[in-house]
């Protein structure tokens, strides 16, 4: 899957959502899905914690030597979409099972804050389900993107989204790995 921009949002302010295909080196791709296999998950987490919902996996990336890998090899595909340098803020990975999606929320309010969403699982079906919805200031969905195995999001922090749970028949975590960036 090549790299590709999505649609364009109607009625939004915001609007970068780009999606990288193939983002991960085989190996670091490995790597990477190793760390969400070990036991770094804590329990609890929530999306809004003034607005409580259902409860979801969380795990600190902070000295993950795999996702500070990942953002040095895509760190130039992503300044290049925005045209300006970037650094990490914060690393971390959520983990949803069925039942435990999230809720629409936007990431950052400040302009020139970008969220990097990686998908590190090794085999993902339609089936699962367990899409990132975007959606415009009217509550419409203006992009929804599925969590293919090393594919990856850009967007404007300041866009609402939100990932929804995976199907019941699926058999695994729905992992992602969220970089918040923000202009240097």
């Amino acid at each position: 899957m090549a790299d590709a921009p999505a649609p364009s949002p109607s009625n939004a302010a915001p609007s970068l959502i780009h999606v990288f295909g193939q983002v991960a080196s085989a190996e670091l791709h490995q790597q990477l899905w190793q760390v969400f296999l070990g036991t770094g998950w804590r329990y609890g987490s929530q999306t809004d914690p003034q607005s409580p919902g259902q409860p979801f996996w969380h795990m600190d990336l902070t000295d993950c030597a795999p996702a500070t890998a990942l953002w040095r090899g895509i760190a130039p595909r992503c300044e290049s979409e925005v045209s300006q340098r970037l650094r990490v803020i914060r690393q971390y990975a959520n983990g949803h099972t069925f039942g435990q999606g999230g809720k629409p929320h936007t990431d950052d309010s400040r302009p020139g804050c970008y969220t990097f969403l990686y998908y590190p699982m090794l085999e993902w079906q339609l089936d699962w389900e367990g899409e990132t919805l975007f959606y415009n200031a009217n509550g419409n969905i203006v992009h929804s993107a599925q969590p293919r195995p090393n594919t990856a999001l850009l967007f404007d922090s300041r866009i609402i989204h939100m990932g929804r749970a995976p199907s019941r028949v699926c058999p695994h975590l729905r992992v992602s790995v969220a970089l918040k960036l923000e202009v240097v």
